[in-house]
């Protein structure tokens, strides 16, 4: 997860005056490039959410699958669209780990077996750090 703190960590500092450094925004291209490189991701392997079709178009731009948040209709920068988060994992099934026959998930090559009781013991709140 990429924030506002990431892309302009020069605005966060004590001998840095706001009028040195320009702020870096969505949908601005220099923000999408800075994000990828951050995020040290493949864009053509990165989603990008937003419910704003100017990001949308700007995440498209520089090779990000873009997914419009809020909308019932994809536009043409849209690779998918939905209304809510919720529907992402029907939407866009190849982004999930998929459930195999025998009651395991395929995961990067890797077999995983768990049982629901078994995830919800393992579930905790990660800090993200900015």
């Amino acid at each position: 997860m990429i924030c506002f703190e990431t892309m302009n960590p020069n605005l966060f500092g004590s001998t840095t005056r706001p009028d040195e450094y320009p702020v870096v925004l969505k949908p601005s291209l220099t923000a999408m490039d800075i994000c990828i490189r951050v995020a040290n991701v493949d864009p053509r392997r990165t989603v990008f959410l937003d419910d704003n079709i100017h990001n949308i178009t700007a995440g498209k731009s520089v090779g990000l699958r873009t997914i419009l948040v809020g909308r019932a209709e994809k536009t043409k920068d849209a690779d998918y669209a939905v209304e809510t988060v919720t529907e992402i994992a029907t939407a866009v099934p190849e982004i999930w780990a998929t459930a195999t026959a025998t009651g395991g998930f395929d995961v990067g090559g890797e077999r995983i077996r768990r049982s629901k009781s078994e995830l919800e013991g393992m579930a905790s709140i990660a800090a993200v750090g900015a």
